[in-house]
């Protein structure tokens, strides 16, 4: 039997669908900048870092960091600014990138996985195959929260009602088949459920949060930067799937694992210039990127989020390949890709 709620999930991920077959149209009818070398001066103006996303989520709060510590730590003296252009879980920013900044090494994308998942999973034209990779910079893991208003207080209570109708709780997060939306399916998986048929919410950037605290959705999935709403009391945190145990902030927060669920995944945020820059541009990014890593400001964004440093540059495109592919096995094995 269907679920009430799945004409809405199905459209969540429809939408993304339709907007993909329209990203191509749109791409052709833009303007585009002519690649060229490095100048000597280079950055020569303002860095425009776009954010796929709406403000406010784990990927914004990313890019915000980074161009704050480039800039206050004066690594980089031009001004990094931070542009935000959600839609189509990211496949809009990512053929802003391919199409109307092709070549302008005055722009860098902000991104994690949905680089790879939503163009596999909604037929998006576009990937990180389009992309100039700059680097991978860290890895973080997954909560999963209610509101404080809520009556779910244990992984038990959802357990029981997954077990009774898979489809009956309300799960919402970032775009279909990130990790969010895995978190929530490996763990009907776990209980024994189809995850094929969990009822999942797919919001952009901080409007899931939104969601959760308007009681729009019964479980959220999000990154550690959920804390912030835990610490000030408005959510409660129920797991987080990294394999053991955080520490600082975290260290009270039981993973899934030690209550009896076989649930771990792991997320990264990473960096992207368009197609068609010099190489010049990129090392200047890594090489930047590289300075900002041993940075105070940046070692203490880090402990207090607990992310863990994942650097990697020349070996980033492999990386992306190699997981994409095990991504694919493990979303056909949950029943999310034919």
């Amino acid at each position: 039997m269907q679920s009430k709620h799945s004409g809405r999930r199905l459209m969540s991920r429809r939408k993304i669908v339709q907007a993909g077959a329209t990203l191509a149209f749109v791409a052709c009818t833009a303007g585009t900048v002519s690649a060229q070398t490095a100048p000597a001066g280079y950055p020569s103006r303002e860095i425009e870092l776009l954010i796929p996303f709406a403000p406010g989520g784990g990927v914004d709060l990313f890019g915000r960091t980074i161009a704050r510590v480039l800039n206050s730590e004066k690594i980089v003296t031009r001004p990094i600014q931070v542009l935000n252009k959600p839609g189509a879980g990211g496949a809009t920013g990512i053929a802003e990138m391919v199409h109307v900044r092709k070549g302008n090494p005055h722009s860098l994308l902000g991104i994690a996985t949905h680089v790879f998942i939503t163009p596999m999973m909604a037929g998006t034209p576009y990937s990180y195959k389009h992309l100039t990779p700059i680097a991978k910079i860290f890895t973080e893991h997954q909560m999963m929260v209610v509101r404080t208003e809520s009556p779910i207080k244990s992984l038990k209570e959802i357990e029981g009602a997954l077990r009774k109708d898979v489809g009956s709780l309300r799960f919402g997060g970032a775009t279909v088949g990130t990790w969010d939306h895995m978190t929530a399916a490996k763990f009907a998986q776990v209980v024994g459920g189809d995850p094929s048929k969990i009822t999942y919410m797919a919001y952009s950037g901080g409007e899931s949060d939104a969601a959760i605290l308007g009681g729009h959705v019964d479980v959220g999935l999000g990154g550690l930067d959920l804390m912030d709403l835990v610490e000030a009391g408005r959510m409660r945190v129920l797991a987080v799937n990294s394999p053991k145990r955080l520490g600082g902030r975290f260290k009270d927060v039981p993973t899934f694992a030690e209550q009896g669920y076989d649930v771990v995944n792991e997320n990264w945020r990473g960096l992207f210039a368009p197609p068609g820059v010099p190489d010049a541009v990129v090392e200047y990014w890594r090489t930047a990127l590289k300075k900002m890593l041993q940075t105070e400001a940046w070692k203490t964004e880090m402990e207090k989020n607990q992310c863990v440093e994942s650097f990697e540059t020349d070996t980033f495109l492999a990386s992306l390949q190699k997981e994409e592919e095990e991504y694919r096995q493990l979303a056909m094995k949950l029943g999310l890709l034919k």
